[in-house]
């Protein structure tokens, strides 16, 4: 009886830890994640964070040539575009619902979007680029979308866009090192058990 009980309770706690998981994984429709995460993209934001860090990689893989391999090899899942999208895909549905999502996604893949994103690969790669200049057409474009709800909203979010991006880039950063730091340690053990 004692085993029946402890079954029944056992079950219990699994299905009220189902339940808490999909309700927040469904706290946010599939179609309203993958409009977060087109914003992500659009903004060019993967971009934002790679470009920088493999610049860093590269400089600690020059310095440490014998373990430069394990660093490529830890750090690469952290260095896809499908990384950085999906957690700032998080962010931006706690911040705007679909319909804002879709606008602000829309925006960033139109001319004005791709033209900033371009100058800011340039920025990153290079250190330099060239003064923005919009055509009149872009200028329309950009007043039009700063007069929508989604604009305003967005407009008042980019400083927090942008905290936020530098949180991601500072903790995952924390992360690919504390990473490299524990293989490193397994590989090191490795060897002097060998």
């Amino acid at each position: 009886m004692k085993s029946v009980k402890f079954f029944v309770c056992l079950l219990l706690a699994q299905f009220c830890s189902m339940v808490a998981f999909a309700q927040n994984v469904s706290r946010y429709s599939t179609e309203h994640l993958a409009a977060a995460e087109r914003v992500a993209y659009a903004m060019g934001l993967p971009e934002r964070f790679i470009i920088p860090t493999q610049e860093l990689l590269q400089r600690s893989r020059e310095k440490d040539r014998d373990n430069a391999p394990l660093m490529t090899a830890v750090f690469r899942p952290y260095l896809e575009k499908k990384y950085t999208a999906e957690h700032m895909r998080d962010y931006f549905a706690a911040r705007f619902d679909l319909t804002y999502c879709r606008s602000i996604a829309d925006f960033w893949e139109g001319p004005v979007g791709k033209k900033l994103v371009r100058n800011q690969v340039l920025m990153l790669t290079s250190g330099t680029a060239p003064k923005l200049v919009f055509t009149a057409r872009e200028k329309t474009l950009i007043k039009n979308f700063e007069a929508t709800d989604a604009g305003k909203a967005f407009m008042l979010s980019m400083p927090e866009i942008e905290d936020a991006m530098d949180e991601f880039t500072r903790t995952t950063q924390t992360k690919m090192r504390e990473k490299f730091l524990d293989e490193l340690k397994r590989k090191l053990e490795s060897s002097s058990s060998s």
